[in-house]
């Protein structure tokens, strides 16, 4: 076993590491502007559906009010229908 040819192995191995590290290195720093960009890009996307859904929310709260409104004045729209009916037939 030749000591010499053992260190220029392992010199030669440890330098393709470097490489392989070295390339991983500049691979990454291309992609963590990327991800920056991404995470802001959804960011701002994600505030324009929560301002969307609280209008939606609003006007089911709206839809709400007004469908109970309704069931409240329901006999008494119906009570004058009926009553406007019954004068129609009357004369």
């Amino acid at each position: 076993m030749d000591i010499e040819t053992e260190i220029l192995d392992l010199k030669r191995r440890v330098g393709d590491l470097e490489g392989a590290v070295n390339v991983l290195t500049g691979q990454l720093r291309d992609v963590h502007p990327n991800l920056v960009s991404l995470h802001s890009q959804t960011t701002e996307r994600f505030d324009v559906v929560e301002t969307l859904m609280g209008r939606i929310v609003s006007r089911l709260d709206d839809v709400n009010l007004q469908v109970w409104s309704l069931r409240d004045d329901f006999p008494t729209l119906v009570s004058e229908a009926l009553n406007q009916a019954r004068r129609k037939d009357r004369d």
